[in-house]
């Protein structure tokens, strides 16, 4: 029986313009009326997805900033981490003298050393605060705690940025593509996957009574976690690999949920 419902948020659940198709919407309310509790796992952090979980009107946990930090859906704070002051202090200076935009987190807002164009293009896709801190570098660690930072601009200097960090502090990060035009760095210790660990163990639900639905590369963490893994037809063909699964969407996910739950209940009813 699945008992618990994982997804991602954007690209997965979220479309252009945080748009949640009607699909999906029905399908994620119609999965809580028949008992089964949802999740979203993002890489974006908690009171973005208590935005979305609200506009949903709906209960559910919640795996932020690609698990560095993980809500129960009371709202519970059970698991947390940041960077190694020195660490993030050299990563956000890594994109000096690129195109390329630095964006860094602490638990409930964005910040970045200046406003300009470009940063104000990335604020219109948050859904949480974006602060402008010039003393930044010098205050974190300190007065500014950092749980993820990500780069944003073109694709091929992301990839030239992740080869450089990881070639450097691999042993340290995990660096990876998280959407079309931004990557994301982490704690190596810290992902979607184990924060979902850490939920199933709270909540005492196995993993095997779960699905989770990605369509990036830092939802691969959870990929190897949940044997009932869904990929988005969309995401990159190694994404698709790594899944049990390629859906067209949250709602195929949760259909076949639904009847894999009616299939073993007709089936516990012959039995009988």
């Amino acid at each position: 029986m699945i008992k618990l419902i994982v997804s991602d948020l954007d690209g997965t659940l979220l479309k252009t313009g945080h748009h949640i198709r009607p699909e999906d919407r029905a399908a994620i309310h119609d999965a809580i009326a028949n008992g089964i509790t949802v999740s979203f796992a993002s890489g974006r952090m908690h009171p973005e997805i208590v935005h979305v979980i609200q506009e949903l009107g709906i209960s559910a946990h919640s795996v932020s900033q690609n698990g560095a930090f993980v809500h129960t859906i009371d709202q519970q704070l059970i698991q947390q981490d940041t960077f190694e002051t020195s660490l993030i202090r050299q990563l956000a200076l890594a994109a000096d003298g690129t195109a390329l935009y630095p964006v860094m987190c602490t638990p409930d807002y964005y910040f970045v050393t200046e406003m300009n164009d470009g940063y104000a293009a990335i604020e219109t896709n948050l859904l949480a605060p974006l602060r402008v801190i010039p003393h930044a570098i010098e205050a974190l660690g300190s007065e500014l705690l950092c749980c993820k930072i990500s780069f944003i601009g073109e694709m091929e200097q992301l990839i030239m940025l992740q080869q450089q960090v990881l070639s450097v502090h691999g042993d340290k990060i995990d660096a990876y593509i998280s959407d079309v035009n931004c990557m994301d760095v982490m704690p190596r210790h810290v992902s979607k996957g184990v924060g979902l660990q850490t939920l199933l163990a709270h909540s005492g639900i196995r993993a095997d009574e779960t699905i989770c639905i990605g369509d990036s590369f830092n939802d691969i963490s959870m990929f190897g976690v949940i044997p009932h893994s869904f990929a988005i037809s969309s995401s990159h063909p190694e994404v698709q690999a790594r899944a049990a699964y390629v859906v067209d969407s949250v709602a195929e996910a949760i259909a076949w949920a639904l009847q894999l739950n009616t299939n073993n209940t007709d089936t516990k009813a012959n039995l009988t």
